[in-house]
């Protein structure tokens, strides 16, 4: 959400002509990169049939084959990770609300929101280096209008033809911009090749009933749903090219179209459409897709820019099953100090996947002194991925300790430097817990921000007396959500039980299966406890039969799920126990 404006936020992905621009032919400026920047694996001479692991590209260096490597991969044949493969880089700095578009693995185009006044354009072979193309003004193009509070665009091609797609306000040539009694809505422009030189502006849809472009401040006759405002984002696919956008009606709210049928709307989230939970604060922006593995994902962020700000995901087999009715899985949070105010917040992400493997690109505002917005920058962290296709968060960590009767606890954070952050949670903080939330801030350390790609280990210090020597370290991969910690003599208070979603509107329940005598109890949490929940905690106890089951003579959990109470056809995944581990992750094939 742009601070600058009320209400608004900077979210915007892209369409091109919106009924569809036909016809031209890719043109040859700029299609494909240069020899200086990389070369074909499959070229004839000496890098014929060398594939540099798939994570890089071959070259001629003076008749001897030589890989470069993408980022996060080294050594001869770029097949080993290195310490910086989960790291966050700065891409832009000063720039928000990205949108990145690729024309192949080694060719990216990056824009985003600039001064308000034109959208900067980005390219890079790497995507890691980033230099300046150009500036697309609107109001040096287009000979009626002139357009300022430019924000959020989105680059993408269809049918040969590039589209720029953004907010913003238009006016006749030379009034004052923006003016009163006006609304923000959405511009999409062309351009033939990539040399992406975007002509006039035109609006979505117009003089149609279809969802549409309308710089009144009244919602179209046909519905809120159907004024298109801020935060267009594309998606083609074999099932078409779906068109996103975000609505005003008690906050911000996201809906789109297939270009193909666009008098159906199909909507997907926000406070008109579904009762949210306070954190997102009657936003729900900045919608973007991918899909991956037959899963479609539609990220969207929530919240102000000055407070909850912060990206959130769903998952579903088709794009119309993108809604709020499946699970709202949290991306990230807005991170704050010790005393609680803001000093990092994290939204309007754009993924892009290169030689397969994804990363997510989103803006960073940061405050500084704490409390005080002072800038938005563009960012990139590598996307890691849990069997269930589900994303690791972007900074927090499940942190997970075995139990030792009188003792309490402190948290320290070692660096890939070898810096030990310690206490980065004091004792005054756990306390005798046995489960903390690392949200990238130390609190105990004076509040210092720490990346989850820069951590190489955590380590527990136990005491019962005050004394803090005795801990243990249990090493960290920069990336997962979960981690254990097996304290000598220290026993399993409880297990934290997650599972993949199934259909829309499914239903679950849990069994177990008794180490001792292979019995399995089924239900041992029947689906009126568990009902549509993916994530349960087990302390012992099975609610259903009424009996206690200590969690050391569990050998296997079961989850089964079922639809409208047929639990004659229900299906169910297992995951094999060790009696210890505090969280257990089960697919449901």
């Amino acid at each position: 959400m742009r601070p600058a404006l009320q209400r608004l936020s900077l979210p915007l992905l892209a369409l091109a002509a919106v009924i569809g621009c036909a016809g031209a032919e890719d043109a040859s400026p700029g299609s494909v990169p240069s020899s200086e920047t990389s070369s074909s694996p499959l070229a004839a001479g000496v890098c014929a049939g060398v594939t540099c692991s798939g994570h890089g590209v071959c070259k001629d260096s003076s008749g001897s084959a030589v890989c470069v490597c993408d980022e996060g991969f080294e050594g001869p044949g770029c097949a080993t990770r290195g310490a910086n493969f989960y790291a966050r880089t700065l891409l832009v700095p000063g720039m928000a609300d990205p949108d990145i578009y690729k024309e192949n693995d080694d060719l990216f185009f990056l824009s985003g929101t600039g001064n308000g006044a034109s959208v900067p354009i980005y390219e890079s072979n790497d995507l890691t280096s980033f230099r300046y193309k150009l500036g697309y003004d609107p109001s040096a193009v287009d000979p009626t209008y002139d357009y300022c509070w430019l924000w959020a665009p989105d680059l993408t091609k269809s049918n040969g033809v590039y589209t720029l797609t953004f907010s913003a306000h238009r006016v006749p040539n030379g009034a004052a911009c923006p003016p009163s009694g006006q609304e923000v809505t959405t511009f999409t422009a062309s351009a033939p090749d990539l040399n992406l030189r975007f002509g006039v502006p035109q609006p979505i849809n117009p003089n149609t009933t279809y969802p549409r472009s309308t710089t009144g401040t009244a919602c179209v006759p046909e519905g809120c749903n159907r004024t298109v405002r801020i935060d267009s984002a594309t998606y083609e696919d074999t099932t078409g090219r779906w068109f996103f956008y975000v609505w005003f009606d008690r906050g911000n709210n996201i809906s789109s179209f297939n270009t193909a049928a666009p008098g159906t709307v199909y909507n997907h989230a926000g406070p008109a459409l579904y009762s949210l939970p306070s954190r997102e604060e009657g936003i729900n922006e900045a919608p973007e897709l991918f899909k991956r593995n037959g899963l479609y994902y539609l990220l969207f962020s929530s919240g102000w820019y000055n407070s909850q700000y912060a990206m959130n995901y769903i998952m579903a087999d088709s794009v119309p099953q993108l809604t709020r009715a499946r699970a709202v899985r949290p991306l990230s949070q807005a991170m704050r100090n010790a005393s609680g105010a803001l000093i990092q917040s994290h939204g309007h992400n754009v993924v892009v996947e290169r030689r397969g493997e994804y990363f997510n690109i989103f803006h960073v505002g940061a405050f500084e002194p704490a409390g005080t917005f002072t800038s938005r920058s563009t960012y990139k962290q590598r996307i890691a991925f849990k069997p269930d296709g589900s994303m690791n968060s972007l900074n927090q960590v499940n942190i997970r300790w075995t139990q030792l009767a009188g003792y309490s606890y402190s948290l320290d954070v070692v660096l890939r430097d070898g810096t030990v952050l310690g206490p980065c949670m004091a004792v005054g903080l756990l306390g005798s817990a046995n489960k903390t939330i690392f949200n990238g801030v130390c609190p105990s350390a004076g509040s210092r921000m720490v990346n989850k790609g820069d951590i190489a280990a955590f380590r527990i210090y136990y005491s019962n007396n005050n004394t803090w020597g005795p801990h243990v370290e249990k090493a960290y991969d920069g990336v997962s959500d979960d981690v254990f910690l097996e304290l000598p003599g220290g026993t399993t208070p409880f297990v934290d039980l997650s599972w993949s979603e199934e259909e829309t509107g499914a239903q679950y329940s849990i069994d177990i299966q008794r180490r001792d005598t292979g019995a399995w109890i089924g239900p041992c949490i029947g689906v009126n406890s568990v009902n549509r929940s993916l994530a349960w905690t087990y302390s012992g106890r099975c609610d259903t039969p009424g009996i206690n089951v200590p969690i050391s003579n569990i050998s296997t959990f079961r989850i089964c799920t079922a639809m409208g109470g047929d639990w004659a056809h229900a299906r169910c995944g297992s995951t094999p126990y060790d009696g210890k581990g505090m969280d257990v992750s089960i697919v449901i094939p």
